[in-house]
């Protein structure tokens, strides 16, 4: 027994020593070393003259570096996707090949893993590509990576991204408010979509699941909207550009800024000609927005949008939730407006509407920017499903004034309402009427009850 410890003990010693030889020339030789080199290659084949080739092929092999203080990253992609900028690269294969369409998105500034994805520290293809335990944001595939840029451009339309623009559109109108907040506005039925891009979740299952929620969450209280593909894609794009993510101020000053035509698509979207006129074209239960730019302050306009009821007491001006450039937008636009815009956005509109109408059509619009219309329908016809509630589902609101008052359907939507449960020994009805005392202001809340009541059927009087 004693005689074989010494041999034993000497092949395990040489064991280890191979192995600590192994870690080392693993080190000395990482696979970004191999890439490098072969970059270098390709280069040097192009060059006119032996003394140019050795040149390129001489030049050190060295871990590359992007500092982004503004950004909060460090990004070392380029150790690797050496060939992004160099034009010479476009027929080259990956990780070697030209980046098209950078400008004005050059990596110095912007570096790499803000689009992409991935782990901008690591200098090995698995960890870069962030497909690592723990680390949440792997690179997104090639087809999503255009939702990224709705981090920076976060108003107006996004230059060859028409997803980003539909998708915001389809959150707004399809009632995901309801259930959803976002940027603290919305529903606490769902959870909080502000950060919704900063979870990195699969693509494919946000699409999915605004196919059919039941097949990635079976006991989400999300209805199926029967959204066609590429309308699930577009919100998909949506939802990735949420990540609330702060910008340096370089980035901030970069992104793309509203214009007056952006103001101008704002006016049209929040129907404000159904109120205003301008130079006398349009609805008459507002002020005259011509000119209205050299009669009040840019600030008090700003403050005007932002909280209407506290700069003019007593007004029907709802709150709209606009971001400061969308606000700068509509000023914008409101400099200039003349009544041939006017005109122009009246066309295909309906009549000019009375002030009862106005305060009507008014409560229309809250009914849609809360997303009261994604549990009761854009008709008020209710129907989606709401297992374990005695009807079985989101009841309508046509025949609301049947078994209800307005004060208390005003009292029902400030302090919300469970609905009747069918089996107490089950789960309660995942859809509920939240509390929106907090999150509507008092005008908001009346117009929307007067614009239910609009709907309910005209009472004959019998004998």
């Amino acid at each position: 027994m004693d005689r074989k410890l010494p041999p034993l003990f000497f092949a395990l010693s040489v064991m280890a020593l191979a192995m600590i030889l192994a870690v080392a020339w693993r080190s000395s030789h990482p696979g970004w070393k191999n890439y490098q080199a072969e970059y270098l290659r390709l280069e040097a084949v192009g060059e006119p003259n032996a003394a140019a080739k050795a040149a390129v092929l001489s030049t050190p092999e060295t871990v590359q570096q992007i500092l982004l203080p503004g950004l909060q990253r460090v990004d070392r992609c380029t150790t690797c996707h050496m060939g992004v900028e160099d034009p010479t690269m476009k027929s080259a294969q990956e990780p070697y090949t030209y980046h098209s369409g950078l400008q004005p998105h050059s990596p110095a500034k912007f570096g790499c893993t803000i689009c992409h994805g991935g782990q901008g520290l690591a200098t090995d293809k698995q960890g870069a590509h962030g497909d690592v335990e723990f680390w949440s944001e792997p690179l997104l595939p090639k087809e999503y990576i255009r939702a990224s840029c709705g981090r920076c451009h976060k108003e107006g339309e996004v230059p060859g991204v028409p997803e980003l623009t539909e998708g915001r559109q389809l959150f707004e109108t399809r009632g995901c408010r309801g259930c959803h907040k976002l940027n603290g506005v919305g529903g606490s039925i769902g959870p909080d979509l502000t950060e919704e891009g900063a979870q990195r979740r699969n693509p494919r299952w946000l699409e999915q699941h605004f196919l059919k929620p039941a097949s990635v969450s079976p006991n989400s209280a999300m209805p199926n909207f029967n959204f066609t593909r590429e309308q699930a894609r577009a919100l998909s794009y949506y939802m990735l550009s949420l990540t609330n993510e702060q910008m340096g101020a370089y980035y901030a000053s970069e992104r793309l800024i509203p214009s007056p035509a952006y103001g101008k698509q704002l006016f049209v979207e929040k129907n404000c000609i159904a109120c205003h006129s301008i130079d006398g074209v349009g609805a008459k239960n507002g002020v005259n927005l011509a000119g209205v730019t050299s009669r009040h302050s840019l600030s008090w306009l700003d403050e005007q949008l932002v909280n209407p009821s506290l700069v003019s007491p007593g007004t029907d001006m709802p709150i709209y939730d606009l971001d400061a450039n969308s606000r700068k937008a509509l000023v914008g636009f409101l400099a200039t407006a003349t009544a041939d815009d006017a005109r122009a956005i009246l066309a295909g509109k309906p009549k000019g509407l009375s002030p009862e109408e106005a305060a009507i059509e008014a409560g229309h619009q809250d009914f849609i920017r809360f997303g009261c219309v994604g549990c009761h329908g854009t008709e008020l016809q209710g129907g989606v499903p709401n297992p374990n509630s005695q009807s079985g589902q989101v009841p309508s609101l046509l025949h609301l004034s049947d078994d209800y008052t307005q004060p208390e359907v005003l009292h029902i939507v400030r302090e919300g309402k469970m609905p009747p449960v069918a089996n107490p020994k089950l789960p309660a009805p995942p859809l509920y009427m939240p509390q929106w005392k907090n999150m509507m202001s008092e005008e908001d809340i009346n117009r929307i009850v007067q614009f239910l009541w609009s709907k309910q059927p005209k009472k004959t009087e019998s004998w």
